[in-house]
């Protein structure tokens, strides 16, 4: 089962992967390449633009919404509907005036400013409201499927990182001053589009895996679980059974 599960885990990282080389690099591995200006990023496509991201974002700040749906900024999807019904994954408390919340609108990006470092962030599909702590902003850049790909890729994460300080380990705070700072990098629309399009497709064997291994981990869980009940139950004996030192 272990095992099983430590191959998702690289299946996972093998997806990121996917991602992070299509928004450096591009599709085309024989296009002149330059310099990106970041020792630990590398070169980039020679006819790609750098800009800051200060360019792109624009902080936005509205309240007093609090007929609007809860959301939630997650690391592993970015922002999602709050399931406010299951006390497990509520682990914050909701006060009971939302007034002080902030409004966010499909097509912004909203980030967990506490756990930017993370990758807790990300373009916003629904309209609702998140905590006051976050960070909003509209986004002017015309395609918003190819930033959401790009900023969630590890490269960025990596900025956001470079961009937290604190004294909390796990709790790392983002300047917002270092974060406008940061580089993000813009093929031309045509390949924009065509990294869109490239990433879903490239991700179908990896999801294929990773439903099966799931399956599989299931599966073993079943047998795991039989046999525990077939020896207590004395259907199988285990009187003489030597166990191994591991």
């Amino acid at each position: 089962i272990d095992a099983k599960k430590s191959e998702i885990k690289r299946v996972v990282e093998l997806k990121k992967a996917v991602v992070n080389e299509a928004v450096t690099h591009g599709l085309n591995p024989n296009v002149p390449m330059k310099f990106s200006g970041v020792d630990w990023l590398g070169d980039i496509p020679e006819h790609w633009e750098t800009i800051k991201l200060r360019q792109i974002l624009h902080p936005f700040s509205e309240k007093n919404h609090p007929e609007l749906p809860l959301l939630s900024v997650v690391r592993e999807q970015g922002v999602i509907v709050r399931d406010v019904e299951n006390k497990e994954s509520n682990h914050n408390f909701i006060p009971d005036d939302l007034s002080g919340y902030k409004m966010v609108k499909k097509g912004q990006f909203a980030m967990n400013k506490m756990k930017a470092w993370q990758g807790s962030y990300g373009i916003s599909d629904y309209t609702g409201i998140v905590s006051p702590a976050y960070f909003i902003f509209d986004v002017d850049f015309e395609n918003l499927e190819y930033f959401h790909y790009a900023i969630r890729s590890k490269v960025y994460v990596n900025f956001f990182a470079q961009a937290s300080d604190g004294i909390r380990v796990g709790q790392w705070d983002l300047s917002l001053n270092k974060m406008k700072e940061i580089p993000f990098i813009v093929p031309p629309a045509e390949e924009q589009k065509a990294i869109v399009e490239y990433i879903p497709a490239a991700f179908a064997k990896y999801d294929a895996a990773i439903v099966k291994l799931t399956e599989e981990v299931e599966v073993l869980h079943e047998l795991r679980n039989k046999l525990i009940s077939d020896v207590v139950t004395g259907q199988i004996d285990v009187r003489d059974v030597e166990v191994p030192e591991f």
